[in-house]
């Protein structure tokens, strides 16, 4: 399926923040959380370099859409944004924040009222196809505990994240599997061990993911994750895991479905606070600009959200049939590997929030960076700054960092690993607060500095 306007899904965002408002929140106004978007927008923000970067990427498409043009192009140079310099063209968006801030009902303006109703004559004016109905019909889902995946790891801890169409079932699997190993990173050895471990892992856990699917539309699909997450499954991957890698039948638990949509689009919050309640939160566009379609009565740029579906008949990029699993049906939420996920002690004295962005390679990791904090004892700035890699199974090689050292990677290709080199896979968010009591932060430097924890 192609981007622009046919690949847009009903935005949630709005109706997720809000019924998690009415159901968790209280404590301030409405308004007062919606209000420093809205100053952003209308005082303007510093480009950064990460958009800076997305926009030198895609400036082919930008600079063909009027709208997105006019939105990202400095009117001092007639250049699009550099690194640095402010952006001050999104009034229209300030002022749909605006309405939202002050209305006691969000949801009816948004989803039944007057905006839904100008961004539906929108899609009609553009061959689009969500519909005012579409809106109209649009529900946020709260989880009951039967549905929320959890893991039982040593030492007290539990791991728990929501059920598919996320990816947390799979991250989860992953860290499972690893939770009963050792390793001695001190030595180039034991670094191998690690890092072939961890590789083995994640072939195993993502074999399953082809076969997970929205839960209220796949019912084994629920069924799958807690197999993922039991300590007899983790016992027999373990037990296969040698000192070589093998072939793909070796891994296979699932059925050989295509492999995971790259995005560019998606950001983490974690956050604790001083009560030590946790939100691990993680939104997305899908692709950078997602569908490269801006709303005019809005100023909102809408996802490409029906991209993470299967198409019939339609094999993907690396040639794999897609999955039934993942086709599109009314209502269905498509795959994800978003993967937020809180660990907590049942002693209540220690609690960790942590998710990431990147697409396929946020399940590896979210689930590396756990791992180091919680079995390899790093503390949270060393896990997120450890050198990552990530391997799907689909298609089987590992892409590693390029700063990963030589020796590491001779002694993991003797082992039979296939690997490309990276700038860098992904970017992790983590608050962490430890058995002392204090909460220690991350934001992950592959985003650039302008990405930093903050205390309030």
């Amino acid at each position: 399926m192609s981007t622009f306007w046919i690949s847009v899904a009903v935005p949630g965002e709005l109706h997720g923040f809000w019924t998690e408002y009415k159901n968790f929140g209280g404590n301030l106004e409405w308004k007062t959380l919606v209000e420093p978007a809205i100053q952003l927008l209308e005082e303007g923000s510093p480009t950064s370099h990460v958009l800076a970067r997305q926009l030198q990427i895609h400036k082919q498409q930008i600079l063909s859409n009027k709208l997105l043009a006019f939105t990202f192009t400095n009117p001092k140079t007639g250049h699009l944004f550099a690194a640095g310099e402010q952006i001050n063209t999104r009034n229209k968006l300030a002022d749909t924040l605006r309405i939202l801030a002050n209305s006691s009902n969000p949801l009816e303006i948004f989803y039944k009222g007057e905006i839904a109703r100008s961004i539906s004559n929108e899609f009609e004016k553009n061959n689009g196809r969500l519909t005012f109905e579409d809106f109209n019909n649009y529900k946020s889902i709260i989880r009951s505990d039967k549905d929320i995946i959890y893991t039982k790891l040593p030492n007290g801890r539990t791991i728990c994240g929501p059920p598919p169409p996320s990816g947390s079932a799979v991250t989860q699997g992953i860290i499972n599997i690893l939770s009963e190993m050792e390793f001695n990173l001190t030595t180039i050895s034991g670094s191998v061990d690690y890092f072939h471990s961890f590789i083995e892992a994640s072939k195993f856990a993502y074999s399953i993911r082809d076969s997970l699917g929205d839960i209220d539309f796949i019912p084994n699909s629920l069924n799958l994750s807690h197999l993922l997450t039991s300590q007899e499954w983790a016992e027999n991957v373990r037990n296969k895991i040698t000192l070589r890698t093998h072939s793909d039948s070796y891994y296979q638990e699932g059925d050989a479905h295509q492999a995971l949509p790259e995005d560019h689009g998606t950001s983490h919050i974690s956050v604790i606070d001083r009560w030590g309640n946790a939100v691990s939160i993680t939104t997305t566009l899908n692709i950078a600009f997602g569908s490269f379609v801006l709303s005019e009565s809005t100023g909102i740029i809408f996802n490409d959200q029906m991209d993470d579906f299967s198409t019939k008949g339609m094999p993907n990029y690396w040639g794999y049939p897609p999955s039934p699993q993942n086709y599109i049906e009314p209502g269905k939420r498509p795959m994800s590997s978003m993967s937020p996920i809180i660990v907590f002690k049942e002693n209540g004295m220690e609690t960790l929030a942590i998710g990431a962005s990147g697409g396929s390679t946020i399940i590896s990791g979210v689930a590396s960076t756990t791992f180091n904090i919680l079995k390899v004892g790093m503390n949270i700035k060393e896990a997120i700054d450890f050198p990552r890699l990530h391997n799907q199974f689909r298609p089987n090689f590992t892409v590693f960092e390029e700063r990963i050292p030589e020796k590491l990677k001779e002694g993991l290709q003797e082992r039979g690993h296939y690997f490309n080199d990276l700038d860098w896979l992904n970017v992790v968010v983590g608050v962490h607060q430890a058995e002392d009591g204090i909460i220690y932060a991350n934001s992950d430097w592959r985003k650039g500095w302008e990405s930093q924890p903050a205390g309030y």
